[in-house]
């Protein structure tokens, strides 16, 4: 095969193979081009969720949610399923941490694993505060629960 012809046919073969890619591309928009929709969920004003304790409970479309207000004010929140083996962790008010009773993993106040099992940090969900009412929203898309 002389050179001038391998050449044609190799630009000939790879000029058709990206055209079916992105045939196959505009066909098929959902798949490259995933819109997430995103839940909010007010809480309440800070003020009074965080009065007489540090962390809240909050069952969300059948999980469970835990918001923290840290030591330094900050608000947090965390998917309370451990990542280990699925157990729910709980809130420690007075050591800061998570904790999970199924093969007794500890998380900081951050969510990242300082003792057992756990490698992995807590899920982080997104959270944040309407200043003009003091309001804790909470954040919800569908890749996050």
């Amino acid at each position: 095969m002389k050179r001038r012809v391998f050449f044609q046919a190799t630009i000939k073969y790879v000029s058709l193979a990206g055209l079916s890619a992105l045939t196959v591309i505009s066909i098929i928009p959902d798949i490259f081009n995933k819109k997430r929709s995103v839940k909010k969920i007010i809480l309440g004003k800070a003020s009074d969720i965080f009065s007489s304790n540090t962390a809240i409970v909050q069952k969300v479309n059948d999980e469970t949610v835990i918001i923290v207000q840290n030591t330094m004010g900050e608000i947090q929140a965390f998917n309370a399923t451990c990542t280990h083996a699925g157990c729910m962790v709980e809130w420690n008010d007075t050591q800061h941490s998570f904790h999970c009773r199924c093969h007794g993993g500890i998380f900081n106040e951050k969510g990242d694993p300082i003792a057992g099992p756990p490698k992995k940090p807590l899920s982080q969900l997104q959270v944040d505060i309407r200043t003009s009412t003091n309001e804790v929203i909470l954040y919800l898309d569908d890749a996050s629960m």
